[in-house]
């Protein structure tokens, strides 16, 4: 078999042998850049990682594969648009144009993917639009887009007044992981802990159990200590809820007031 045919046989590991010898070479032609392509839209990651793997060993070794990578992320298969994404990002920054690309995987069923996505949006080439789609995103995507668009605009760590604006207002979300994520986010961006704290103090009574406990644990780190929080972290310290019984008291130790000596 050609190398082609052996790139898209129905065997795996006839396939990883192809990619790995093709990474191996000195030369490669533009029928066997493109079989090699499409390993990079399947299901399975092992394929999907090494292909990327020779695809940044040929670049080194000079072959020309960054046109046929920016022609997978117009594809139509979502999993040859990420996987040309993936590949794009062993070679160096990835490019502007994955942008659309990356912010589309945020929303994957795949955590590992989504994480992946993050991580590369987040150390791509620095494009002006990135910040302002994030913040759409955490306004109108999916669920799982508006949680990874908050950990994104935490990790990029560009505390600009939109940014807080668009995270605050995601303390309202109809989600909990996106509240979540948008506390998380804040804690290590905002610039005005007197203006987070009665935000965070309101979610002491979230319907969300795990959002009270975050939101405890929080104000134990934003050193105001008004009487509004305090008050606020006494009632929770005596709720029902021994998990936000814990984090409550624990910020009371941490704020320095006397209830919780």
């Amino acid at each position: 078999m050609s190398t082609i045919e052996r790139l898209r046989a129905a065997q795996l590991d006839e396939r990883l042998a192809a990619v790995a010898e093709l990474a191996a070479r000195d030369e490669v032609d533009a029928g066997e850049l493109q079989a090699l392509r499409d390993c990079l839209g399947g299901d399975l990651k092992v394929l999907q990682r090494r292909a990327a793997e020779a695809f940044a060993a040929l670049h080194q070794r000079g072959a020309a594969v960054t046109e046929v990578l920016r022609a997978g992320l117009r594809a139509d298969n979502r999993q040859l648009r990420w996987g040309a994404a993936y590949a794009l990002s062993r070679i160096g920054a990835a490019p502007a144009a994955a942008l659309p690309v990356l912010l589309e995987c945020l929303g994957a069923n795949d955590g590992d993917l989504r994480w992946a996505a993050a991580d590369i949006l987040v150390h791509m080439e620095p494009v002006p639009e990135r910040e302002a789609a994030l913040h759409d995103l955490l306004q109108a995507g999916d669920p799982s887009q508006r949680k990874m668009a908050a950990y994104c605009l935490r990790d990029l760590a560009i505390p600009t007044p939109a940014t807080e604006r668009a995270l605050l207002a995601a303390l309202d979300d109809r989600e909990p992981r996106v509240r979540l994520a948008a506390m998380s986010s804040l804690v290590r961006m905002c610039r005005e802990p007197a203006v987070l704290a009665p935000r965070v103090t309101a979610l002491l009574t979230d319907s969300d159990a795990g959002v009270r406990r975050a939101a405890a644990a929080v104000l134990g780190t934003l050193g105001q200590r008004s009487p509004t929080v305090l008050a606020a972290l006494r009632d929770a310290a005596a709720s029902s809820d021994p998990s936000l019984q814990r984090a409550a008291h624990n910020a009371l130790r941490l704020l320095g007031d006397a209830a919780a000596r």
